[in-house]
């Protein structure tokens, strides 16, 4: 399992929006999550097992098509953690080209 998931969750909204909105985030999760392939309980940075919530898209509208807010912000979303987690990170170029190595 990858160290950034995307996690959604249900939205809080006033009762004068109609409609079902939902959130969506990216999460950094911490070693012991990852190893276990277990996830957090909510989105927050409080959660249990959560390093930083990286990625956090707010309410989105929930509609029926391909093109609803939610449905838009999943694909970034889900976008953004496949780039996170196959980058490569800044510890590993410094350790190759480092001053005096050649």
């Amino acid at each position: 399992m990858a160290m950034h998931v995307v996690m959604t969750s249900s939205a809080k909204m006033p009762s004068s929006c109609k409609g079902r909105y939902r959130n969506v985030a990216v999460v950094q999760l911490s070693q012991e999550y990852t190893a276990k392939n277990i996830r957090p309980a909510m989105i927050s940075d409080r959660a249990r097992g959560v390093l930083r919530v990286v990625w956090h898209s707010g309410p989105q509208n929930e509609g029926k098509t391909e093109r609803c807010g939610y449905q838009r912000a999943l694909r970034a979303a889900e976008q953004y953690a496949f780039d996170l987690n196959n980058s490569r990170s800044v510890a590993d170029a410094r350790s190759i080209i480092a001053p005096g190595s050649a």
